[in-house]
């Protein structure tokens, strides 16, 4: 695939080993505590250089995360967090 058919992500993963990097790339549940949260952190994770974010949607049976993810979900969850509301 060439750059110009290439994803953002492949982009900046092919940046990234031009330049002899790793990616700092954080897992963020999405409204956990809430919206308003995750919007600020996700601007805060830019400013501070990650290099991509990923961004969990949570749903009510996460079993194939850990307790840290699935304690995230339940609390996105319980705050009204929808996907259409991310």
């Amino acid at each position: 695939m060439s750059s110009q058919q290439s994803s953002p992500i492949a982009l900046r993963f092919e940046q990234l080993k031009r330049e002899g990097r790793m990616a700092l790339m954080p897992f963020l549940m999405a409204g956990d505590p809430d919206l308003s949260v995750t919007a600020e952190v996700l601007l805060s994770l830019q400013a501070s250089g990650a290099d991509m974010v990923e961004l969990g949607m949570p749903y009510s049976d996460p079993l194939a995360d850990g307790p840290v993810i699935q304690a995230a979900a339940a609390r996105a969850l319980a705050a009204g967090t929808t996907p259409k509301r991310i």
